[in-house]
């Protein structure tokens, strides 16, 4: 059985895998519930719980009887397993009562069996059948086995990462619900941000098979650890750390440090119960290890957290006026813009493109995770009328490097085809794929994906920017990442580079 915790809203609703009521060894059970899991034509591991004395006789009452097997043993334990037809697929379930010696009912064990056709693969079933074995309303998003890795939220998922505890005075659970993976000893905990790397705290290791499969199950046992921790009054992440890379729940450590796996690991659900009532400070944790969208590789039931809300970026533009920032136009120099190229409407950055230049902030960032929106307008103007729109983001721009086209910068690039390339600017270096670029006044590395959206549609590019890595992610997905940078701090630009763009949702994050 698995134990939980309490949950009471006004009457006694039920958690998956919870005893409530009555302790096991009084003389009456009352609604425990067993989930289970097997490949169709095969038993699953057994579950047992102790029983009080009186108990005579078994009886299934009702459901898929065939499906599930009850014995009482010598020691007043009742051990239960599941057993699908060769045939079947899916979920079932049924319910066993206890009785004793006059044929009175002390007890009710409901039980529910996850079949599937066989181990990994496409044999495994979906996160949303998965959260309806384990006896939740969850809507996820999406129905079938695989969806996509975008850090777009889906169905019911909050847009949390990172969390803290809900009742100060007691330790937070992170039950392994669900695992759906290859077969390998996992770790997986909660982690500190720092003012370097997050810092790992490791909770428990999830096992490997051994007698019964253990990486294709509900409930999946642990090798070593627990699943209780207490962070004290700090925000925290969760991990996991797989074979290859470790995964984060926040996006930005993914993208940093494993650019070529999920980027979005974690979609995290707050949790209904089977009557679709809330059930406080509970949700699942869902990690995605590889990135077919899944998420069903390790899914974690967490209680006892509150997700914190703050939003870490803040705005660089406040879609007001430039404050913070100045502009550097070709010919006509700093904050002096005759022919108005640089308007701020409706929040947004409208930049008419016909001057050469840039808005520049006036502050220098190190170490950060920047978001742009942009969107093309109409306009081009010579000598790029009849060529490509093109604009850019310039970071690293150190603070002693004058105004001029262009200062020594990396560029993510903004050009229609080409949006997320590095051009390194002012003799400024970074490598790519161990290849260095070699040092001029402008040199372009090209991304390795193109993500970006027809004309018309907004586009998000992301930049992180971290100790000399440099990551372009274009609406969500890493297009471009290099190492080494030559320069590492320094100040933002947005380029005006003959074609109108408008500029919005300019926000940073340190990190």
């Amino acid at each position: 059985m698995k134990n939980i915790r309490n949950i009471t809203l006004g009457w006694v609703i039920f958690l998956s895998g919870m005893a409530l009521g009555k302790a096991q060894d009084a003389a009456y059970i009352e609604n425990l519930h067993f989930e289970f899991s097997a490949v169709n034509g095969t038993t699953s591991k057994p579950e047992s719980v102790l029983v009080p004395i009186e108990v005579t006789s078994l009886k299934w009452a009702d459901g898929n009887k065939a499906a599930f097997r009850a014995l009482k043993n010598d020691k007043s334990r009742l051990v239960i397993t599941f057993s699908p037809a060769p045939d079947f697929t899916g979920i079932t379930r049924a319910t066993l009562t206890l009785n004793d010696a006059v044929g009175q009912t002390i007890g009710i064990i409901y039980c529910t069996g996850l079949s599937t056709e066989g181990l990994e693969g496409k044999n495994e079933p979906p996160l949303a059948l998965i959260a309806e074995a384990l006896g939740y309303q969850v809507d996820v998003g999406w129905t079938s086995l695989s969806n996509h890795c975008l850090p777009v939220a889906l169905g019911e998922e909050i847009p949390s990462a990172l969390f803290r505890k809900a009742d100060p005075g007691g330790a937070i659970k992170m039950i392994p619900a669900a695992r759906f993976s290859p077969d390998y000893e996992l770790p997986f905990g909660y982690y500190f941000n720092s003012t370097e790397m997050p810092v790992k705290h490791q909770v428990g290791v999830l096992a490997k098979a051994g007698d019964f499969p253990e990486h294709q199950v509900l409930f999946p046992a642990l090798s070593e650890g627990s699943k209780t921790f207490d962070p004290g009054n700090q925000q925290f992440g969760f991990f996991v750390a797989g074979p290859t890379h470790t995964a984060w729940s926040e996006d930005a450590w993914n993208m940093l440090q494993f650019p070529e796996n999920a980027v979005h690991a974690t979609r995290i659900y707050p949790l209904r119960n089977s009557m679709g009532y809330p059930i406080l400070d509970a949700y699942l944790v869902c990690f995605e290890e590889a990135q077919n969208g899944d998420y069903n590789d390790y899914v974690f039931l967490v209680t006892n957290i509150t997700p914190v809300t703050n939003d870490k970026f803040i705005p660089l533009f406040n879609g007001q006026n430039l404050s913070g920032w100045h502009t550097f136009l070709r010919g006509i120099g700093s904050d002096a813009d005759p022919n108005n190229n640089f308007r701020v409407e409706e929040e947004m950055l409208h930049v008419i493109g016909k001057d050469l230049g840039y808005a520049i902030t006036e502050k220098g960032y190190k170490n950060y995770h920047l978001k742009v929106d942009f969107k093309w307008g109409e306009k081009k103007w010579p000598p790029r009328a009849d060529a490509k729109r093109d604009a850019g983001v310039c970071y690293n721009i150190p603070m002693h490097e004058p105004d001029s086209i262009w200062p020594q910068s990396i560029e993510c690039q903004i050009q229609e085809g080409d949006v997320g390339d590095f051009w390194l600017l002012g003799f400024s270096t970074i490598t790519v794929d161990g290849t260095q670029n070699v040092p001029a006044n402008h040199t372009r590395m090209i991304k390795k994906k193109d993500a970006e959206k027809p004309y018309g549609e907004w586009n998000t590019v992301e930049i992180i920017s971290y100790n000399g890595k440099c990551v372009h992610i274009v609406n969500g997905v890493v297009v471009n990442v290099g190492e080494n940078a030559s320069v590492q701090a320094g100040r933002i630009l947005l380029q005006s580079e003959y074609a109108e763009i408008f500029y919005r949702n300019i926000k940073i994050r340190e990190l």
